[in-house]
């Protein structure tokens, strides 16, 4: 009986396994829960004790749909969103970090703070915040794909504070994990574009300059252009 039961349990794992996130868990009495949704109410009340076992090549039809929600509303990559949540969190809703980023697009709570998020386990909040940031980022980086994910691994004080990609071991690796997902090349000695100040004044004879370089001892009156 046991045996029949322990390859009835591997025929079920295996073929699970193609498909989707595979959650186990024997309780007490020896009984076997065998589950591929997190929705399970037997995982609510036990997921401190519940192992994933991650597919990350399968996404849930729901994620599917939230992203490419979130993709045509927020004007960001489908794919990027994706490959983002992937290496964050492998599409698991409950995930926590050391650092105590939560769930798919791994949320901390200043970030959740900041859009609004009441509940960061919730994947529809959890992935529109994470949307939402990537968008902000791509736009504070003139859509360069590099530091947009330095930031947002490791943050932006961290890219402003170096320039560029930051020297972690654990921020360039998420950098080559999401770009390779992605299929595309990547610098890690980006930098961060100074912005050119352009400067208009006047000159003693009257004539107006409008040049980004203002003279070293010049002492009339100047106006800095956006």
């Amino acid at each position: 009986m046991k045996k029949r039961l322990f390859l009835l349990v591997l025929i079920l794992l295996f073929s699970m396994s193609l498909f989707s996130t595979i959650i186990i868990k024997q309780t007490k009495d020896g009984k076997i829960i065998i589950t591929n949704t997190p929705d399970n109410p037997f995982y609510h009340k036990k997921k401190k004790s519940i192992k994933y076992i991650r597919n990350t090549n399968y996404i849930p039809f729901k994620y599917k749909k939230k992203i490419e929600e979130l993709s045509k509303k927020y004007g960001v990559k489908k794919d990027l969103i994706i490959a983002v949540a992937k290496v964050e969190s492998g599409f698991n809703p409950f995930a926590v970090s050391r650092k105590g980023a939560v769930g798919i697009m791994q949320l901390m709570k200043e970030t959740a703070d900041k859009y609004g998020i009441s509940n960061r386990y919730d994947y529809e909040q959890n992935l529109e915040a994470g949307v939402k940031h990537l968008k902000e980022l791509l736009k504070k980086y003139d859509n360069n794909l590099t530091l947009t994910l330095a930031a947002y691994n490791a943050g932006i004080n961290a890219v402003e504070k170096y320039g560029g990609v930051p020297p972690f071991k654990e921020t360039k690796n998420y950098i080559r994990k999401v770009m390779k997902i992605l299929g595309m090349s990547y610098d890690l000695n980006a930098k961060k574009k100074t912005k050119t100040i352009i400067y208009k004044y006047k000159l003693p004879d009257g004539r107006i300059v409008i040049s980004n370089n203002l003279p070293l001892n010049f002492k009339g009156e100047y106006k800095i252009l956006e």
